[in-house]
């Protein structure tokens, strides 16, 4: 049994072992999916066929098609004959009645950095100083003209006036857009090229391209391209999403008056230059070959934790792998209302460990980024985990059908039940209607008072919700009405029944419920009583005419053979070997007339009770040991091997030693008589609880056609042959003498198993 337990141990281990494994591959897949994946566009992008034809390049394209437009808008701004121009005036201004005052370029930058602005490595603006004087923050300073933006319009009053910090922040941007398209598509290595250009006839007004020398289709060879001409209202592109605003910068950044325009913007997909457009294409291509791995690891992992789950769920509250006596552990008697409230505090205490070691474990590990996702999915993680803790402990107790019945809900309607199940019809039915009338007050005080707040959405609500409780009330307390009415019918009927002669007649108990439940048992165990009591009589006249027959045929052998041998001896007349032998055969079937006899009367004292006791502590584990003993060598006659199982401690019991030593003897006789020959005879004590129970069991020689109660009355044997030597009254007495000294005397027979099991209540246990 210890071996099987520890095996079923180690299965367990080992399926809750895989299943955190699964557990965390599929958290894991979840986790690089989510964070490696363009939110809203599920696994969809893993059918697009290359880095060009996803979102992510269009999304990049988009971007650099901004900057180039900005760059066309700000690059005249900025520069004269192509290099940045310090002196060229950005904006003019006036402060009230005072003169029109115009800032170059290079007087706006200083005023920025003295207020702390700068641009950083990647072309951003950044502030170091956050608290400003009132005479950079108040917008006392009327705006005359932009150069960056000479087509603002002026909605209202107010947006002609700004501050000199307000202006000098949008140089500043203005500046950063044109640095960073000089930076990543002039001064560095880039796979975008474009050109920009506005005509007047077949003169050129302005052109803005860094791809010198190449043409329209050139540019579109490359690869992925995005081209618009003045001349259609189409834009030509190979893209999977049309670019936007392409039309409306063109005109936008039209202030040469030209006629004709065209653009053209193309990727080279070889990705020859070492530009974020390669880096995201490399690793667009990784990623998305490591998303078909999560992917594939995620349905493993919900597969393994489910298989695992499946095992788990068969396999818990049994000890042993045949499953078939399920356990509690100690903490799981507590009632079922206790442990969900208890696993209820300890999710919320290891979410609160979760949150202040958890979190700061993450925040070390990933990014500020990631933060959130993997905060919420440590919170499932640990929700997830303590639920099936709970739920493995509710399981347990299903299967060993404690979980209502250990619970406070059982225990009050039990309470509840026992209750009104002592009071009378009358008292029951007062104490059912009060309740009914003291929750239909209850609820109209409610419903008035709501009525008064009627104005209020959720006071309607709640009013409809009680008036819904009133109805379903209602109806529950006529369904419970009727449903006792028809139970008393019921009973009616049966008693009925009964009356008329039925005396086997057996009420259906399913549909009822409290003190009509009662009745009825009661009313089944009349007619069951009434049954067996008819029962009883007849057997117990046939017994007796069995009694005389059975007897008769014992007694009349013995007394023949005794006649004849005493027939013999007269007929010799000479003494002698032979005589020696009749006289032995007489003195045994004398012998065995003569136990007969006493047989007979010892059952008919201890049926009547008739038996003086001398009852005194015995030791159980001692008496049987000297009983093994006294019957070993008897049992090797038979070939009969005794074994025995028999605890080391001492285990007293209250009986008198006479009388259990008689019925010890007999059921060691039978084991005797009737066990198979070459076989195995069992003894055994086990304690179950405040009870000690004595176990003698053997395989029989001889087919056991019979109930064990049967072997139990009065000379009926195994052996239906009666070709062994025996009464048929040594069970009946053993059973008998048991019962006089308070024990339990059961025989059980399984096939052609017999066992005898013997049970006393201990009076003390002492350690050896």
């Amino acid at each position: 049994m210890k071996l099987k337990e520890y095996s079923m141990r180690i299965r367990k281990n080992i399926a809750v072992l895989l299943h955190m494994i699964f557990l965390t591959l599929a958290v894991g897949s979840i986790s690089f999916m989510y964070l490696n994946s363009q939110i809203g566009s599920g696994i969809f992008h893993l059918f697009d066929s290359s880095y060009e034809e996803s979102d992510q390049f269009n999304q990049q394209f988009q971007t650099d098609l901004d900057l180039i437009f900005q760059y066309v808008a700000y690059r005249d701004v900025f520069e004269t004959d192509g290099a940045l121009d310090l002196s060229k005036n950005m904006f003019s201004v006036s402060s009230g009645d005072g003169p029109e005052i115009h800032y170059t370029l290079e007087e706006v930058l200083r005023y920025a950095k003295s207020q702390g602005f700068y641009l950083n490595d990647q072309f951003e603006v950044v502030n170091d100083l956050f608290i400003y004087d009132n005479a950079s923050t108040n917008r006392d300073q009327m705006v005359h003209w932009r150069a960056y933006d000479p087509n603002r319009i002026i909605h209202e009053p107010g947006d002609a006036y700004s501050s000199l910090l307000d202006l000098s922040r949008e140089v500043l941007d203005c500046l950063s857009a044109y640095y960073k398209v000089n930076y990543q598509m002039f001064s560095s290595p880039t796979n975008l090229y474009f050109v920009v250009a506005y005509l007047n006839d077949d003169e050129t007004e302005a052109i803005f391209t860094n791809a010198e020398g190449m043409s329209t289709s050139q540019l579109k060879d490359l690869g992925s391209y995005c081209s618009l001409n003045s001349d259609s209202i189409f834009i030509e592109t190979n893209l999977t999403e049309v670019p936007k605003n392409v039309a409306r910068f063109m005109e936008q950044n039209n202030t040469y008056g030209a006629d004709r325009y065209y653009m053209t913007a193309a990727v080279d997909t070889s990705y020859l230059a070492d530009d974020h457009y390669a880096a995201e294409a490399a690793a667009y291509k990784l990623t998305r070959s490591r998303f078909a791995e999560a992917i594939a690891g995620l349905v493993i992992g919900i597969l393994g934790c489910l298989a695992t789950l499946y095992y788990l769920i068969l396999v818990s509250g049994y000890s042993t792998i045949d499953r078939t006596v399920p356990y509690l552990h100690s903490f799981d008697t507590v009632t079922t209302e206790s442990w969900v409230v208890l696993m209820g505090i300890c999710t919320l205490f290891m979410l609160f460990l979760g949150e202040k070691i958890g979190y700061r474990l993450i925040h070390l590990v990933s990014r500020d980024t990631n933060w959130t996702f993997m905060e919420r999915m440590l919170q499932a993680v640990i929700i997830y985990i303590c639920c099936l803790a709970g739920g493995f402990g509710l399981l347990r107790r299903y299967k060993n059908r404690t979980l209502w019945t250990n619970s406070l809900l059982h225990h009050f309607q039990e309470n509840l039940n026992l209750y009104l199940a002592d009071r009378t019809f009358t008292h029951r039915l007062f104490c059912v209607y009060t309740a009914f009338v003291a929750v239909q007050l209850a609820a109209a005080a409610l419903l008035a008072v709501l009525f008064h707040f009627r104005g209020y959405t959720a006071a309607r609500a709640a009013a409809l919700a009680i008036a819904a409780g009133l109805l379903l009330a209602d109806y529950l307390m006529f369904h419970r009405l009727f449903s006792i009415s028809v139970q008393d019918d019921q009973i009616a009927d049966a008693i009925s029944k009964i009356a008329g002669g039925d005396t086997g007649y057996q009420m259906d108990l399913s549909g009822l419920s409290g003190k009509e439940l009662r009745v009825g048992r009661m009313i089944n165990s009349i007619g069951t009583g009434l049954e067996r009591a008819l029962q009883e009589q007849v057997k117990s006249e046939r017994l007796k005419a069995d009694l005389i027959t059975n007897v008769s045929h014992d007694l009349k052998t013995p007394l023949t053979s005794i006649i004849n041998y005493v027939d013999l001896l007269k007929r010799e007349k000479l003494p002698g070997d032979r005589v020696q032998e009749y006289i032995r055969v007489l003195d045994q079937k004398s012998q065995r007339l003569k136990n007969l006899t006493e047989d007979l009367v010892e059952a008919s004292k201890a049926s009547s009770g008739n038996v003086k006791l001398e009852m005194t502590n015995l030791d159980l584990v001692e008496m049987i040991w000297q009983t093994n003993g006294e019957f070993e060598e008897k049992f090797s006659t038979r070939s009969l091997e005794l074994v025995a199982n028999l605890p080391s401690e001492s285990i007293l019991i209250h009986a008198d030693g006479r009388h259990l030593w008689r019925v010890l003897e007999n059921v060691y006789n039978n084991a005797f008589k009737y066990a198979m020959e070459h076989s195995r005879v069992y003894t055994d004590i086990a304690l179950r609880g405040d009870q000690v129970l004595f176990t003698i069991k053997n395989v029989s020689e001889s087919p056991l056609n019979l109930q064990g109660t049967d072997l139990t009355e009065r000379f009926v044997r195994g052996d239906v042959s009666r070709t062994t030597e025996g009464s048929g009254l040594g069970l009946s007495i053993a059973q008998s003498l048991t019962k006089l000294q308070g024990g339990t005397f059961d025989i059980l027979i399984d096939g052609d198993l017999f066992k005898v099991q013997i049970g006393f209540k201990v009076v003390e246990k002492q350690k050896q």
